[in-house]
């Protein structure tokens, strides 16, 4: 049987074709991850909202001793320090209109905004992440967008955008175009909204090259993303658990 000489630019082009489905494999998976994440961060925001604002139960150092004891319970957890739990509780409150499960006194300005703090009337003590996230019709809501747009994004467009639809803008502009953290920030501080020209808008194509999936990536390599998955330690939490390690490693 004849055999081939098999070149090096030949093992080159399949390297490249296989990191392609890698980069791509890697940024569907980490959309799917951050859909998750966001309805998880909606869910605490609420949770800690209702709980820690007027009407609400807890006291002052709540959030404090409710991280401490996060960490007690799940060894090596994180990304839910008091810090991260106002985060989310902002995320919750700059977005409540997406929360069909309170009575909310919503207001909304002549800008278009709905940012107000809401009127929270019941207290809650479960989170429910399955159905935290309720969302209006695609037509006036960018649902996918709004999915496929990292936690951090989301913190710095509601920490320096009110207009609900200038939040749009940038959260589209984030999703379609895989934009850093820094590129973001640079964005809203050059005022893009009100200097914007035409977006290509290429966010449904079903497939999208190696050099955006790099991209994609790497967008979503913030603080919170690589928080969330981290599982290094927390199986460690209960006895069985380690009693099982212990076996396997013998």
């Amino acid at each position: 049987m004849e055999q081939h000489q098999t070149t090096p630019s030949t093992y080159n082009q399949a390297a490249e074709v296989i990191k392609t489905a890698i980069l791509q494999g890697q940024y569907e998976a980490l959309k799917d991850e951050n859909r998750v994440q966001l309805a998880v961060y909606f869910g605490v925001g609420r949770y800690v909202s209702i709980n820690s604002r007027k009407g609400g139960t807890w006291g002052t150092g709540a959030l404090e001793a409710i991280s401490e004891r996060l960490r007690k319970i799940l060894p090596g957890l994180r990304g839910f320090s008091a810090n991260s739990l106002k985060n989310m509780r902002k995320f919750y409150e700059q977005w409540n209109m997406l929360d069909n499960s309170t009575i909310t006194n919503v207001e909304t300005d002549n800008s278009n905004s709905t940012i107000a703090i809401v009127e929270l009337t019941e207290v809650t003590d479960n989170i429910d992440i399955y159905h935290s996230l309720t969302f209006p019709d695609a037509v006036s809501f960018p649902i996918e967008d709004f999915l496929h747009t990292p936690f951090t994004h989301h913190l710095r467009i509601i920490e320096k955008v009110e207009n609900v639809i200038e939040r749009y803008y940038y959260i589209h502009r984030c999703a379609n175009e895989y934009l850093s953290v820094d590129a973001l920030k640079k964005l809203i501080k050059d005022d893009a909204y009100h200097n914007q020209a035409q977006i290509p808008n290429n966010f449904a194509t079903a497939k999208i090259s190696a050099k955006q999936a790099r991209k994609a990536v790497l967008m979503f390599k913030d603080e919170y993303a690589l928080d969330f998955i981290n599982v290094e330690e927390i199986g460690e939490r209960d006895s069985e658990d380690i009693d099982e390690r212990v076996v396997e490693q013998q």
